[in-house]
């Protein structure tokens, strides 16, 4: 029902595509590789996290590459990483939304093995290879509970699996498979992905590796000079979180990117039956320590399913503009000291959040259903609105006014790193603090322990949070 209480459904999730593409990874041969130029436009003006998961890049690092030559005409190179996790939750017991509706989970542990394997060709067909990663995972909700309260799934699935072509001078590159595009990252909001549907809602966890799953898609780039040139058309799934079908299964994007003084970026994305979709980018490097960036989207619908919150209530109804297109503007910088210590500040304005007129609406119906079901005396009407308050903390920002700043510590002589960040909702008040303690203890483990706290009033969105605290420690390993 709601993907904050209940866990993934168990499942095989290889399409025949995937399957394809990952036995050419394990049959093509032919050709030795030359590694191509990264896009430009795909990297962070950040220093990276020594202790990401991967989420970041398109193309998971090989931390421990194992280079395999049965014979001079291909080379195939592989990882392998496991990871795990405990996180201990602190339940919001006033939950505004749930009126003991849904259960949500004390605790959690998650199991995952990461393979990615790279297969180069030479001979057959320059500038070929064939890529995929693979994930495996088990979790396991309500680990402490009793035998009625755990829930466990799991999931095998191809996070990407996709054939690349680079011409030799590199400035073409041909695409075809599953593949995760990553056209801005290294901030906290990334508002130019508008490829659909989104797996990164409400808010990006780098522990949870199914947000990393690419689009089945063709792309053709270019690369000249300073300028950068990229279409492509991408399968386009049913939204299983809004229940939103479109009237075809494909979208297209068309990029234009330049590098030069400063870093620019322009992408068009046509959805069937819709208006183009809209979304620029500009970053500026002031100094070798300070980047600067600002970002816009246009789209012609909304995150938010405003419909079902915004419908007849009882009686009364809100009376929604004309609106047909939403807009989000963010403004970030960056700042490094010598020491390594990173800072980075953002806002963001979403107009894909409530407005305080439709929150105040929103609240107030909230309130209505919640006495109803309590009393015994809840309708249809009152059980559905609630469902769909409680579906709409999954979707993206509840409101549209964001401020986001973060420290991170230099990494010291014994690897270690702290972390601190807040999310603060402008429109409520209401905040994220989130506390990481990073560790790196040899050249195959890593570790990083979080907690996080959700403070705000009962019907602010972070006071809105299934937790009020919780704790996790993260262990991964590197083969």
């Amino acid at each position: 029902m709601n993907k904050l209480v209940q866990g993934k459904r168990a499942g095989v999730n290889l399409s025949l595509m995937d399957l394809g593409v990952v036995v050419s990874c394990l049959t093509l041969s032919g050709l030795a590789y030359a590694e191509a130029p990264a896009d430009p436009f795909a990297s962070s003006d950040v220093p990276i996290d020594p202790f990401a998961s991967g989420s970041e890049i398109s193309i998971q690092p090989l931390a421990k590459e194992e280079e395999v030559k049965p014979s001079e005409s291909y080379v195939l190179t592989h990882s392998v990483s496991a990871m795990t996790y405990l996180q201990l939750n602190d339940i919001n017991q006033d939950h505004a939304f749930n009126p003991n509706l849904a259960q949500f989970n004390e605790d959690k542990q998650l199991n995952v093995l990461d393979y990615g394997a790279k297969l180069n060709l030479e001979d057959s067909l320059a500038g070929l290879s064939a890529r995929t990663r693979i994930l495996a995972q088990y979790e396991v909700q309500d680990l402490f509970g009793s035998s009625d309260e755990r829930r466990d799934s799991d999931e095998l699935k191809a996070l990407e699996a996709y054939l690349n072509w680079y011409s030799k001078d590199y400035q073409w590159q041909a695409q075809a498979g599953r593949i995760k595009t990553e056209w801005s990252n290294g901030f906290n909001w990334n508002l130019t992905n508008l490829l659909r549907p989104y797996r990164d809602q409400p808010y990006s966890d780098q522990d949870d590796l199914l947000q990393q799953e690419g689009w089945v898609m063709a792309s053709l780039s270019r690369n000249q000079g300073d300028w950068f040139y990229q279409a492509l058309v991408a399968e386009l799934e049913n939204d299983d979180l809004t229940k939103v079908s479109y009237r075809a299964n494909q979208q297209y994007v068309l990029r234009l990117g330049y590098q030069g003084g400063a870093d620019a970026e322009l992408i068009l994305h046509k959805l069937p039956g819709q208006s183009l979709n809209y979304a620029l980018s500009v970053s500026r490097l002031l100094t070798d320590a300070m980047t600067l960036r600002a970002q816009w989207s246009l789209q012609r619908q909304r995150n938010q399913t405003a419909s079902s919150l915004l419908a007849d209530y009882s009686g009364t109804s809100f009376d929604e503009s004309a609106q047909s297109a939403w807009q989000q503007v963010l403004l970030g910088a960056a700042y490094t000291t010598e020491s390594g210590a990173n800072f980075r500040l953002e806002y963001l304005h979403s107009e894909h959040g409530f407005s305080e007129g439709e929150w105040d609406y929103i609240s107030s119906n909230s309130d209505t259903a919640f006495t109803n079901i309590n009393s015994g005396l809840g309708s249809s009407a009152d059980y559905a609105y609630m469902g769909s308050a409680l579906d709409s903390l999954n979707y993206a920002q509840l409101r549209q006014n964001y401020l986001y700043f973060m420290y991170s510590s230099p990494l010291s002589d014994g690897l270690w790193q702290y972390r601190q960040s807040v999310q603060l909702n402008l429109d409520d008040n209401s905040q994220l603090h989130r506390l990481e303690l990073l560790k790196s203890w040899n050249a195959n483990l890593t570790s990083r322990f979080q907690f996080e706290t959700y403070q705000g009033c009962s019907d602010c969105e972070y006071g809105l949070n299934p937790n009020e605290n919780t704790l996790r420690a993260v262990f991964k390993w590197d083969f």
